[in-house]
């Protein structure tokens, strides 16, 4: 049966994520061996899309601290190799990421405070070796913030039939996240696409204006 408005827009989505200490600096974790993210198992997000008989080959975690927000996506499922270029993203394994640090609900047009990053799990462009691309938000507003990919930490682990992607996205990097501790919520939105799996959104398709249009992201509610 064909839904005329998908199950999960008829719920206001409100989750909860729990506090994760920061990863250590890079040069004092061996990179294959321990977790970018120490995320416990509540961390992982419930799926709307599930409930709009969307497949669902992917899980998607997060916690939060004082100095950023951590992502970890797992993919299961796939025959083939984990492949990606940030010279053709269309072509590529990738998530991509939608934060919003002033979210109302309530307003249609990304604000200063709306930030998109696209995350390749490997980048031939970069060894192979995972990848964070800023990208623009059509119709923006303002953008505060020229972020520095730089600073973002990232773990790939691939596996026999799948990867796990881990993102760490400092707090210096996110317009407005200064005063999250005492506003503790979050506007966020994840799509993972896969070049072998097809498409997997946190909630809506690409039938809704997910890309731009902050209202139709979901609520992450920060906890301790």
């Amino acid at each position: 049966m064909t839904h005329i408005v998908p199950p999960s827009l008829l719920f206001d989505f409100r989750l909860t994520i729990p506090r994760c200490p920061p990863p250590r600096p890079a040069k004092k974790r061996p990179a294959q061996k321990v977790p970018l993210l120490n995320l416990p198992p509540h961390a992982e997000l419930f799926l709307p899309a599930a409930m709009n008989e969307q497949s669902v080959f992917a899980s998607v975690a997060a916690g939060w601290d004082e100095s950023g927000i951590g992502v970890a996506v797992e993919v299961s499922g796939k025959q083939h190799p984990v492949n990606g270029t940030a010279a053709d993203l269309r072509n590529s394994d990738s998530v991509s990421l939608w934060i919003d640090t002033r979210p109302s609900g309530q307003v249609h047009r990304a604000t200063q405070f709306c930030h998109q990053f696209t995350c390749l799990p490997v980048d031939e462009l970069n060894d192979d070796q995972p990848s964070v691309i800023v990208r623009e938000i059509a119709q923006q507003r303002d953008q505060r913030v020229a972020p520095n990919t730089d600073l973002f930490l990232t773990r790939t682990v691939i596996a026999d039939h799948g990867y796990r992607l881990e993102i760490w996205i400092p707090g210096s990097q996110l317009n407005g996240f200064r005063e999250i501790s005492e506003l503790r919520s979050l506007g966020f939105y994840c799509v993972i696409h896969d070049t072998e799996l097809g498409t997997q959104p946190l909630s809506l398709g690409d039938d809704f204006p997910v890309a731009y249009d902050p209202s139709t992201w979901l609520r992450l509610e920060l906890s301790e």
